[in-house]
């Protein structure tokens, strides 16, 4: 039976406020000034389900926010890429999550107030909408704690209807990095991790360490490396692949960007390399502008682009 969506996001919402051009951190008692400001689309969850609805895929949200004007201009956002919303739940007893990030061209500092987001459990999904879609993605596990308890059940119950999985951690507030997701990767198809996250979530010595003790569970390992790119493994097949040399404005939102064109790619049944290509291609081309969407390519402008990167693509991939 054909499937009404592509794909199902799970995750958390809230908006941003970038601060670009800061000369350094602030200080204690002090006031820097930045050369720009962003207001824009957050939360890894729904900069992923815009992105990836940029590149035509057909996409729909679960999640939370407040009844609030933040929450208005998250579904606002959403619509305009077309990503169906009909599922995000307004909450009239919080308001919806804000995060400030303090943008560098190769890092990044954030200070972040939750929100509803915390409140959002596995009695908010509908499971008869997951099962609509061909595929599940979640972003930001550790920062929805409602929704850790059920992230187990709702990875299996996807799996056995049917659809492939995905899962970005990304960075554990609390600093406790729970091995409870060890749980939930048992029903992960792919599985997105930056370098820091994997070597905390499995206590790794090394990149490749990890590596190696989270593709004895998920068949598709992804960590990414910022500027020194990805190292894959998936099933026997192991690869690393550079970034695109590129000159950045703000790098919110990369890795989920990353996630994008990776994914897009994997439900196009592509072989892995073009996976790679893709989210590289995607990852590079949304640090050129502030914002985790504001930047992204449709299909033919990354595919422009990396027809462009033709000869310095002959050296992106390696195998080891």
């Amino acid at each position: 039976m054909k499937k009404k969506l592509d794909i199902i996001v799970v995750g958390e919402l809230n908006v941003d406020l970038i601060l670009l051009g800061l000369p350094s951190l602030p200080e204690m008692g002090q006031c820097k000034l930045s050369k720009d400001v962003q207001f824009t689309l957050g939360s890894a969850s729904a900069i992923f389900a815009s992105n990836i609805a940029r590149l035509g895929k057909k996409v729909g949200f679960v999640g939370k926010i407040g009844d609030d004007e933040f929450g208005d201009f998250i579904l606002e956002s959403l619509k305009k890429q077309h990503v169906d919303t009909s599922h995000i739940i307004k909450d009239k007893n919080g308001k919806t999550g804000i995060c400030v990030s303090l943008s560098f061209p190769d890092n990044y500092a954030m200070a972040s107030y939750a929100g509803v987001r915390e409140m959002m459990s596995i009695a908010d999904v509908d499971f008869e909408y997951v099962n609509s879609a061909s595929h599940l993605h979640m972003s930001s596990y550790f920062l929805q704690p409602s929704m850790k308890e059920g992230c187990p059940e709702l990875f299996r119950k996807a799996r056995e209807n049917g659809l492939s999985t995905s899962l970005d951690p990304d960075s554990d507030p609390t600093n406790t990095w729970s091995n409870s997701i060890y749980q939930v990767l048992d029903y992960v198809d792919i599985f997105l991790p930056n370098e820091r996250e994997a070597l905390k979530i499995t206590g790794g010595d090394n990149t490749l360490s990890a590596l190696d003790i989270l593709a004895e569970r998920v068949n598709t390992v992804a960590i990414k490396r910022s500027k020194e790119g990805v190292i894959v493994q998936n099933k026997d097949q192991r690869l690393s692949a550079e970034a695109f040399k590129i000159e950045v404005v703000d790098t919110t939102g990369a890795g989920d960007s990353f996630n994008a064109g990776f994914i897009y790619q994997y439900l196009n049944k592509a072989r892995i390399e073009e996976c790679v290509i893709w989210g590289n291609a995607c990852a590079a081309i949304s640090t050129t502008r502030a914002g985790g969407t504001t930047a992204f390519p449709t299909p033919q402008e990354a595919t422009n682009f990396i027809k462009k990167r033709n000869v310095e693509m002959k050296g992106l991939i390696k195998y080891f």
